[in-house]
């Protein structure tokens, strides 16, 4: 017997996506989505925005979901990393006192 390995390609996560608005109906909701859609059609502005409508089972509504598609996003440049001057004073060590001092016993 010959035991195949299913080789499964890494899923990454996307965008993450903004909650528009709560809706009790599918119909109140969808209604928002097309809205959204027939702005952003012929704006350059919001092009690659997406747009959709999802079931939340904890609220027991519909929500409305919109996001910047990832491959219409500004390549954001390389952030030089700021430091907020913690990590130097808590990892800073007094050098000049040392652990056992001899000159303080009786």
């Amino acid at each position: 017997m010959e035991e195949t390995e299913e080789i499964k390609p890494d899923i990454k996560p996307g965008k993450p996506w903004k909650n528009e608005g709560f809706y009790t109906s599918f119909e109140e909701a969808d209604a928002v989505r097309q809205k959204l859609n027939r702005i952003w059609e012929g704006s350059e502005q919001h092009k690659g925005m997406q747009v959709k409508v999802k079931w939340s089972n904890a609220r027991q509504k519909f929500m409305v979901k919109t996001r910047l598609h990832p491959d219409f996003e500004l390549k954001k440049e390389a952030k030089e990393t700021k430091n907020n001057g913690k990590g130097k004073r808590r990892n800073k060590k007094n050098t000049d006192r040392t652990k056992f001092d001899p000159t303080a016993s009786f």
